[in-house]
């Protein structure tokens, strides 16, 4: 029988814990989609994305058609003296036969380098064949794509932490704000029966005013509380982009954990392998190299395909006497241009080195936090069972003062120190474990223990 209850005390702590999980996850979940800040940072991947397809559409081919309709007067011309040729030899002729068959008037022509009308109507393509810029401007578009990517996931994380620290930090005004409603409740009790020996003249009216001054001081306590709560309230709202006045689920089966699943090397290795910072900054890196690259490809030519096909004329036809078409390759190799190029990639490999030391600085720092985290969880662990002896100590001396006053053993005075005591000692209790819950998170978001990546959409 004892066995059978054990496994169902075991079975229902169970469920309680994954209720909680199942809770708080459908918050993150639905703080994921909804955040206004990370959506800024989603549109900002979405947007790099698309400069990426505009980089690959680089490599394809253009095409293009251009038409062109013209009119024209004046302008330059160009005389082709046919008369002064032709009239001579013709007359000759006329002489050698005696007749005048052929015509000895014939003018000089004049043409115009500016047709009066004129239209062509082409097709182009034009294929890139060798440009290596356009290699490492895709490549450049790809690590850029990375960056954005990370900045949204660091952003995701670190929401995810603000979530469980602000529910937690809601919880904790709840149950701030029902301790403070016991104590009143407590404490109403006590002014009652001080008027009652007071009017019995059993005690001085001092008593009185001690208890409604207590009374007054507890009011103001839980005025102050229950403000602190619907601060904790629209915050934790306003992190999911909801109306702040939301209704927040409260889960009283939060479990307090008291151990490290994850020790402190293991700890380091976490953070070091998936912190998004780090992978960031290694995409800049990759970026800086192949800015070197890009600007080191100024030296080199560029060659690419280039055929039209289309039709010219006077009027506007598309038969196969006006088509025309031509093909062409076209080299371009830009051989000094005042050493901008040896210029670029100085700039380049120095902002490669810049984001090298960044690199260094940036693990340096994530190691730090690691420690710091780790600390002040294990800090708050015991802080905890230091909260519970306290707490644990101030119930039995309430337990036995309260005794005594009622039986006329204790001053008043004596008996609500006993309370200030022991609502303090509940208190603190309170605050170290939310606390705890609080550093727990701030742990798992800088060891990046968090499934983040899964939650959020991922570029295929």
């Amino acid at each position: 029988m004892r066995t059978v209850m054990v496994v169902m005390i075991l079975f229902i702590t169970s469920v309680f814990n994954i209720a909680q999980e199942e809770i708080l996850e459908n918050y993150i979940d639905e703080g994921l989609q909804n955040n206004l800040a990370l959506k800024q940072r989603e549109f900002s991947f979405e947007r790099s994305i698309s400069a990426l397809d505009e980089a690959r559409g680089l490599f394809m081919p253009s095409i293009e058609v251009n038409a062109r309709y013209s009119r024209a007067g004046g302008g330059r011309t160009f005389e082709i003296p046919v008369g002064d040729l032709v009239n001579p030899i013709y007359s000759g002729l006329n002489q050698v036969i005696g007749s005048n068959v052929y015509p000895t008037n014939l003018p000089n022509e004049e043409i115009k380098f500016l047709r009066e009308k004129e239209h062509d109507t082409k097709l182009r393509l034009i294929q890139p064949i060798f440009q290596p810029k356009i290699l490492f401007n895709y490549k450049i578009k790809d690590n850029l794509k990375d960056i954005q990517k990370a900045e949204r996931d660091i952003y995701a994380r670190e929401l995810v932490a603000e979530i469980k620290a602000a529910y937690f930090n809601y919880l904790k005004t709840v149950k701030v704000v029902e301790l403070f409603e016991k104590t009143e409740e407590l404490l109403k009790e006590n002014l009652r029966v001080s008027e009652s020996l007071y009017k019995n003249h059993k005690s001085t009216v001092d008593v009185v005013y001690r208890a409604q001054a207590e009374l007054s001081e507890i009011k103001q306590q839980l005025a102050d509380a229950e403000n602190n709560e619907k601060l904790a309230k629209a915050y934790f709202n306003f992190l999911l982009n909801k109306d702040l006045e939301s209704e927040i689920k409260i889960d009283a089966s939060v479990m307090f954990s008291q151990s490290n699943e994850v020790d402190f090397d293991e700890s380091i290795s976490l953070a070091v392998s998936n912190r998004e910072e780090l992978k960031q900054l290694e995409s800049a890196i990759d970026a800086s190299d192949n800015n070197i690259s890009l600007s080191k490809s100024n030296y080199l030519p560029g060659v690419s395909l280039a055929v039209d096909y289309g039709f010219q004329g006077e009027e506007y036809k598309f038969s196969s006497d006006d088509d025309y078409w031509m093909a062409s390759v076209v080299l371009n190799w830009n051989l000094f241009n005042g050493f901008q190029d040896k210029a670029k990639v100085e700039q380049a490999e120095w902002s490669k080195k810049e984001n090298e030391a960044k690199l260094n600085e940036v693990l340096k720092q994530i190691k730090l936090q690691v420690r710091t985290a780790y600390y002040n969880l294990d800090v708050a662990q015991k802080t905890i069972t230091t909260a519970n002896d306290r707490l644990t100590t101030s119930e039995k001396s309430f337990e036995i003062v309260s005794k005594k006053y009622k039986e006329g053993m204790v001053a008043q005075i004596e008996f609500l120190d006993a309370r200030t005591s022991l609502t303090q000692a509940e208190i603190n209790k309170i605050v170290t474990e939310y606390d705890y819950l609080v550093k727990k998170a701030e742990f798992e978001k800088v060891t990046a223990a968090y499934p983040v990546n899964e939650k959020l959409k991922v570029e295929n």
